[in-house]
């Protein structure tokens, strides 16, 4: 792997919970709370795609 290379394929930014506008947006896409999204960053991390696949919304969020 090259330097300049991600190291995951997700192309969306983490998801950061701190920021309230983000926690919106991420718990709309997903269709969950905020407490699930919580439960779900502790449990797999902060990538979009793998909170997606934890909570069983794989489909939810859109690759560009």
């Amino acid at each position: 792997m090259r330097p300049d290379e991600p190291k995951t394929f997700d192309p969306h930014e983490p998801i950061d919970l701190a920021n309230p506008v983000k926690v919106r947006e991420m718990t709309g896409k997903l269709e969950c709370s905020e407490d699930e999204l919580a439960q779900a960053v502790d449990k797999v991390g902060a990538q979009p795609v793998a909170v997606a696949i934890f909570l069983g919304r794989p489909n939810a969020l859109e690759l560009t």
